[in-house]
């Protein structure tokens, strides 16, 4: 089927299902449960990513590999009216991009409307064995129509090594900020720089060093709580090989920023990477955090901080789930998303859940992906009762508009922890502590 006919009908299709809608607050609730695919299923495709327009609108983008090989990068806007993605507009990338979930092609749209598309690059190298990888981007000024050609987010790549595992946010002052893991060359043994820098204009400007050793290949995050200050969270590396997350924060929209302080208390040591990084969101003086760890108490786990990195609150949200991403609805409650691994016939699959606090206690969601193998979910809020949110499952990507209120099963197994009474850490399973073959 043709690309051209697919968007169409899944471009209709949600308007039909709309006018239904309105007839009852029951079947809203039911329509949020049926997952829409808006990639082309002729393609393989993944790395989707959700961030907000200039209006505070979900706009999503996605990578997709025809039977050739070609990539494609595609970014779509939300329409209000359809509730429903509009039709797809590619992205110019380069033939030579680097794909992978954890330092995936993502967007950011200034409060003007510019719109910066962000991708990893790679080329062969002698002097590493998996290449070298720098950070590009191009810029749209009318929505993705035309855009600019590619640039590096820093001009001296590839003098200083490999830039990688990025992500990227609107700030308090409409422009854009991007954080990422560069490149020691005099010790590069002993973990990755942490660093960010910020838009003025067209470009990006010089960066500023957030950490000097984190760990190599987990993603990192960063939020804006609208008063100008900005967070950054990431994997640190600490003695002994210990891999707990860390945050610095700036309070001057990214001028400047504070040590970074290890917070999560997990004791995680283990040697290699677990190419799992954390989220992160905060807004009026309050900061909310997941991440994955491999520690005593495995799991995937949520926290709130106050504005000393010292955490209030952690909680296991489940002991079998992976890859956490967070948003904030607009009255300021965290809802979060992980996919969680389990068993059946014999066979380990993968779905996907959709949690938040209500009356003190954690509440849950399946969400019913169309396939098995449902991972790496990622989400926004959708006005004042709905979450968006979206996934890569068996090589095709999904969204689905989930209602708020229909999370409301108790999920009856978190884990409060408390920091003076952290067991020590215990490692993973091989396969699950080196990081997978791609630059970095």
């Amino acid at each position: 089927m043709k690309r051209s006919l697919i968007k169409v009908m899944l471009f209709i299709l949600p308007v039909l299902l709309g006018g239904l809608q309105s007839c009852t607050t029951e079947k809203t609730s039911k329509e949020a449960d049926m997952p829409v695919s808006i990639s082309d299923s002729t393609n393989k495709a993944s790395c989707v990513f959700l961030t907000d327009d200039e209006n505070n609108h979900p706009v999503i983008s996605w990578i997709e590999l025809d039977s050739a090989g070609n990539k494609s990068f595609y970014l779509s806007y939300w329409d209000e009216a359809a509730q429903a993605f509009s039709p797809s507009t590619l992205i110019p990338i380069e033939s030579h991009a680097s794909l992978h979930e954890e330092g995936m092609p993502k967007i950011a749209v200034k409060a003007n409307g510019t719109v910066i598309a962000t991708y990893e690059t790679s080329v062969p190298s002698k002097t590493s064995k998996y290449g070298l990888s720098d950070i590009r981007y191009v810029m749209s000024v009318d929505r993705g129509k035309t855009w600019s050609k590619p640039q590096s987010v820093q001009p001296d790549y590839p003098n200083r090594g490999s830039r990688s595992f990025s992500n990227t946010i609107r700030l308090d002052n409409g422009e854009v900020g991007i954080v990422w893991l560069d490149t020691d060359t005099i010790s590069p043994g002993n973990g990755r720089p942490v660093r960010f820098a910020k838009t003025a204009g067209t470009s990006f400007g010089a960066s500023v060093l957030i950490d000097s050793a984190a760990c190599e290949c987990c993603r990192t995050a960063l939020s804006s709580d609208r008063k100008g200050r900005v967070q950054i969270v990431f994997r640190d590396l600490l003695a002994g090989s210990v891999r707990d997350i860390a945050i610095s924060q700036s309070q001057d929209n990214g001028q400047t920023f504070g040590p970074a302080v290890a917070f999560s208390g997990d004791h995680w040591a283990i040697a290699g990477c677990p190419h799992n990084g954390p989220s992160i969101v905060g807004k009026n003086g309050r900061t909310y955090v997941t991440w994955f760890t491999g520690a005593e108490q495995q799991g995937v786990f949520y926290g709130e901080i106050d504005s000393d990195a010292t955490l209030l609150q952690k909680h296991r949200l489940d002991a079998n789930a992976r890859f956490a991403q967070l948003c904030l609805t607009p009255d300021g409650a965290p809802v979060m998303a992980y996919n969680v691994n389990y068993t059946t016939n014999g066979q380990t699959r993968s779905k996907i859940k959709v949690a938040r606090m209500q009356d003190k206690q954690f509440v849950e969601k399946e969400i019913n992906s169309p396939h098995a193998k449902a991972s790496y979910p990622v989400l926004r809020a959708l006005g004042k009762s709905h979450v968006l949110i979206a996934w890569t499952d068996s090589g095709q990507v999904y969204y689905v508009r989930q209602a708020i209120a229909a999370i409301d099963t108790p999920a009856g197994h978190t884990y409060t922890a408390h920091r003076q009474h952290q067991d020590a850490a215990k490692g993973m399973s091989e396969q699950d502590t080196s990081c997978p073959m791609h630059p970095h």
